[in-house]
C-alpha cells in the first residue's frame, strides 16, 4: 500500500513532469539532426541560409527577402507592342522595376537603374523596367529619352495589370529581383540607387 502511495506521488510531482518534457525535447532535437543527415536538402532547393544579410546594408537596407520565394506570375506586359511574360526571361537574373511618368522618385530612380544594366551587360542579367502607364509606352518612352537612358529597353503595362499583381501603383516605385529560375529573392519598395556598391553586391549574388 506505502509502495503505490509513493508511487503516486512521483507522477505528481512537478519536476517529474518537468524531466519527462526535457527528455522529449531532447529526443525531438536528435530526430531532427538524424533526419536532416539522411534526407540532406537538395542542391537545388532555397534554403534561408542562402540569403545573406550582411548585403542588407546602405542603398539595399530596405531591401526585404522572400520566405518562401514565390514564382513570377504568368500575366503579361508588352515590349514594342507584342506580348512578353517574366517566363521569357528564365536563365537570366532579372529585377523587374515598376516606374510611371508620375512618380518623381521612379524618374529619379531610373538613371541608377541605366547604370545597372551597364554594369551587368556582359552576364545573364536584365534590368525589366515595366513602365505602369495608361498614357501608353510613347509617353513613356519620351521621358526615357528626356533620362537620357541608353541601356534600358522599354517594357509598358498601360492597363496596370501586371503592377495589379503585385499589390497596384499605390507602391510605386517597387523593385522585385528574381534568379535565373525565376523564383524571387525579395523586393524593395521605394526608391534607391541601384548603381551603389551595395546593389551592384546583391544583384551581382544572384546572377550567373
Amino acid at each position: 500500500m506505502d509502495k503505490q502511495n509513493g508511487s503516486s506521488t512521483v507522477f505528481t510531482q512537478p519536476r517529474f513532469w518537468l524531466f519527462l518534457v526535457l527528455a522529449a525535447g531532447v529526443l525531438g532535437v536528435m530526430y531532427v539532426i538524424i533526419a536532416a543527415s539522411v534526407y540532406p536538402r537538395r542542391a537545388d532547393e532555397p534554403s534561408a541560409l542562402a540569403h545573406s544579410q550582411e548585403l542588407l546594408v546602405g542603398e539595399m537596407a530596405d531591401f526585404e527577402y522572400a520566405f518562401p520565394p514565390r514564382a513570377a506570375p504568368a500575366i503579361s506586359f508588352s515590349k514594342d507592342g507584342s506580348p512578353v511574360t517574366l517566363a521569357d526571361f528564365k536563365g537570366r537574373a532579372v529585377l523587374v522595376n515598376f516606374w510611371a511618368t508620375w512618380c518623381a522618385p521612379c524618374l529619379k530612380e531610373l538613371p541608377s537603374l541605366d547604370a545597372l544594366q551597364a554594369k551587368f551587360k556582359s552576364r545573364n542579367f536584365e534590368v525589366v523596367a515595366i513602365a505602369s502607364d495608361p498614357r501608353g509606352p510613347e509617353v513613356a518612352q519620351e521621358f526615357l529619352d528626356r533620362l537620357e537612358i541608353e541601356n534600358l529597353q522599354l517594357y509598358a503595362d498601360p492597363q496596370l495589370a501586371m503592377v495589379m499583381a503585385y499589390g497596384g501603383a499605390n507602391v510605386l516605385p517597387l523593385s522585385v529581383l528574381y534568379d535565373a529560375d525565376g523564383r524571387e529573392i525579395g523586393r524593395m519598395v521605394g526608391e534607391a540607387d541601384w548603381g551603389s556598391p551595395e546593389a551592384i553586391a546583391l544583384v551581382g549574388s544572384v546572377t550567373p
